[in-house]
């Protein structure tokens, strides 16, 4: 076994690698928001993003998340990992197949009013997305992290590329947004087939064991109702807001995650690389205290981290948002809250995925969906997009709990339950006085400061790792 500085390395190594390819783009990304939200209308953002989130479902339905599956056997190298890529690559064809039809009887019934352009966007943004996770992944498992890098800057180079071609230039509005949105998968796509170096017969004909094809499917199939829920956690609520208080809202409400999508962007930075660490180093005693000391850490790092996006909330709105979408300020912080909470139970569920616990994240997740869909019911029609994103809150808050008690059976985790608590509880008073009269910066300021003494050892010790790199 690596002793507890390898495993350290491996787990810094990867961050960095990933750092340097998500935190350039997503900045990019990031100050295009003013962009879209002065091209596009409100009604036009959510339509877009309902595009997205639609397709995104048909992901997690119709691959049965076979994605999770090339990464896990790719990185155990139960066969020639080709053999395992091709499987993946057949699976995804035949979900292909269904997801023509089902779009096709959608538009030919007309379950929306929407024209059948937008129909055709959904199937391809399905088929470019759900092939580039794929590819990505077998990259990740056999250990080309620095090839899913490189095509991580590709994609969100050629989206940006296409949104100032398409909506800055030509000016063709939600459609060119729509072009941009599948054209940045195509492209690293192809980078990522050139990077595997495998031959088409590889990658499309090769054939794996019976035994290995089943024990794929297991694996992946329960993560089918673990990204379902999930969906729901993170995107029915917009269809809820559209159907209680417009199209309109939803596109405030959907612009509104866009400040949270800062912590979101380290969250994912991170977790691409510790998903590979506790696949290779799980221990279920955690005899070094590897895990315990990550999570600490990580838990401390993204409390204050959503801490001081919370009290920026505002002047980021008012420099990213134009006039029509600036009351998303109202949502965003609260979004905030959201988003660390999901990126606990991430970090909780990369645990349960190194065990081949698949099973125990979709129970939670499917409770903490039912949770969400209840709230949304009665807090929506009461406040709005601020009821969304309370349920959100507080379905993440709920799932991040149910798993940490599961977790007792799987890893001995070590952390301050009491000192957790009043962290969060802090955040939920920042955001109280954020939406108080003058949003009360003082109170704010003293919150961020607590938080940054209760958590002192942990930022500490990430400051130190930062000084030795």
């Amino acid at each position: 076994m690596k002793d507890t500085a390898n495993k350290y390395r491996y787990l810094y190594k990867n961050t960095a690698i990933f750092a340097v390819s998500s935190f350039s783009t997503k900045i990019l990304s990031f100050l295009f928001i003013p962009i879209y939200t002065a091209v596009l209308t409100t009604t036009e953002y959510g339509t877009a993003d309902l595009i997205n989130t639609t397709g995104i479902l048909l992901i997690y339905i119709l691959t049965v998340n076979i994605a999770d599956s090339v990464l896990r056997f790719s990185i155990e190298k139960v066969e020639d990992s080709e053999k395992i890529l091709s499987f993946g690559i057949k699976v995804l064809f035949t979900g292909t197949i269904i997801c023509a039809l089902l779009l096709g009887l959608a538009c030919y019934v007309e379950l929306s009013n929407w024209p059948v352009i937008y129909y055709v966007f959904i199937f391809l943004f399905f088929v470019s997305s759900a092939f580039y996770q794929i590819m990505t992944n077998y990259l990740r498992g056999i250990d080309k992290v620095s090839a899913v890098a490189v095509s991580g800057v590709i994609s969100s180079g050629v989206i940006i590329g296409s949104n100032i071609l398409f909506l800055v230039v030509i000016k063709v509005g939600i459609l060119g947004y729509l072009i941009s949105m599948v054209t940045g998968p195509i492209v690293a796509s192809i980078y990522c087939i050139f990077a595997a170096k495998k031959t088409i017969r590889q990658m499309f004909f090769s054939k794996l064991e019976k035994a290995t094809q089943i024990g794929m499917l297991k694996y992946c199939m329960p993560l089918i109702f673990n990204n379902i829920a999930l969906w729901i956690n993170g995107s029915l609520d917009k269809y809820f807001v559209t159907g209680i208080c417009g199209t309109a809202e939803t596109g405030i409400y959907s612009v509104a995650g866009k400040i949270p999508h800062i912590l979101d962007t380290c969250i994912i930075v991170f977790c691409q690389a510790w998903n590979l660490s506790a696949i290779k180093e799980f221990d279920p005693e955690d005899k070094d205290g590897f895990f315990s000391k990550t999570y600490n850490v990580y838990g401390a790092v993204m409390a204050v981290g959503c801490s001081m996006i919370i009290i920026m909330n505002i002047p980021l709105a008012r420099f990213l948002y134009s006039d029509d979408f600036f009351i998303a300020w109202r949502y965003s912080s609260i979004l905030v809250i959201a988003t660390m909470f999901n990126t606990l139970t991430a970090f909780i569920g990369s645990i349960f995925s190194a065990a081949r616990s698949t099973h125990i994240i979709a129970t939670t997740t499917i409770l903490s969906a039912v949770i969400n869909t209840i709230l949304n019911i009665i807090l929506i029609p009461k406040l709005g997009p601020s009821g969304a994103a309370i349920a959100t809150v507080i379905a993440y808050f709920a799932m991040w709990q149910i798993r940490l008690l599961y977790l007792k059976k799987i890893m001995r985790l070590n952390y301050n339950f009491l000192k957790n608590i009043v962290t969060y509880a802090l955040l939920v008073l920042q955001v109280i006085f954020e939406h108080h009269l003058n949003h009360f910066y003082v109170g704010q300021i003293m919150c961020v400061c607590f938080l940054m003494i209760i958590n002192l050892s942990e930022l500490k010790m990430v400051a130190k790792k930062l000084l030795s790199v």
